[in-house]
């Protein structure tokens, strides 16, 4: 009657053609989709600038005491210290 492109034949309106194929290959690329901004927003969730921050100082405070640069005492202060904030 109004001639949308419905024959009644299974064939619908989907991204990509009519049918199951179209659905599949629609909700593939919907999956696709929402997996990648999963992956972004858990990548972005760990890398706040303080946290970097603090880990690299407990790196370089590890490797100064492996060294020898500092001794225990100097190193389990510093440790505290790194580790309250």
């Amino acid at each position: 009657m109004w001639n949308c492109g419905y024959n009644g034949a299974g064939y619908g309106h989907w991204f990509f053609g009519g049918g199951i194929i179209g659905l599949a290959i629609t909700g593939l690329i919907i999956a696709i989709i929402a997996f990648l901004i999963f992956k972004l927003l858990k990548a972005n969730q760990g890398s706040s600038p303080g946290s970097l921050d603090r880990n690299d100082s407990l790196m370089i405070l590890k490797m100064k005491f492996a060294k020898g640069e500092i001794n225990e005492e100097e190193y389990q202060n510093k440790k505290e210290i790194l580790s309250s904030n």
